[in-house]
């Protein structure tokens, strides 16, 4: 095959453009992949974790109209009154387990949160101890509420306010 100066100039120019063509493109910047994401975990139920508080017992007098139970009447509320505590564990489904102890005896304490609404129920862990319930609802100081509570005949009455904080961690 006969070189030719044409076909010499094409070749050198076909060299040369093929040579731009296959110029190394610029270095891009090289990325680590992104780490995948974790969902962020929902906030805790303003409830969860666990709480104390006290509670003050009195005498709570009920009046019947005549033929009523005379031991209620005769009831001067100094047994089972003054202070008490109470330790609650309020689990993020809502449930709530805990004790109480003081002027009403000891007791295991179950119940829910539902909402801004407490319902717990006072059970008491030696003979002859005080039963009773605690209404309470969500307050700007914690949980704000009542404890009502009585002897298992029913025979000795008592309330009492109820306000609970957090527990410190």
């Amino acid at each position: 095959m006969k070189t030719t100066p044409l076909s010499l100039l094409l070749l050198l120019a076909a060299c040369q453009s093929s040579g731009k063509d296959s110029a190394p493109a610029p270095a891009a910047s090289v990325r680590a992949p992104a780490a995948p994401s974790v969902p962020a975990a929902p906030p805790a139920a303003w409830y969860e974790g666990k709480w104390q508080g006290t509670y003050k017992a009195e005498l709570r007098r009920i009046e019947l109209a005549a033929g009523g139970v005379k031991e209620w009447k005769k009831d001067d509320g100094a047994q089972a009154s003054g202070e008490g505590k109470l330790l609650l564990e309020a689990k993020a489904d809502g449930t709530v387990s805990g004790s109480a102890s003081g002027a009403l005896g000891e007791q295991a304490i179950s119940g829910r949160i539902e909402g801004e609404q407490v319902s717990l129920t006072l059970t008491p862990t030696e003979a002859n101890g005080f039963q009773g319930v605690i209404l309470a609802a969500q307050a700007p100081e914690g949980i704000k509420g009542s404890l009502s509570a009585s002897t298992g005949d029913s025979l000795v009455v008592r309330q009492a306010s109820v306000t609970l904080a957090k527990a410190a961690k």
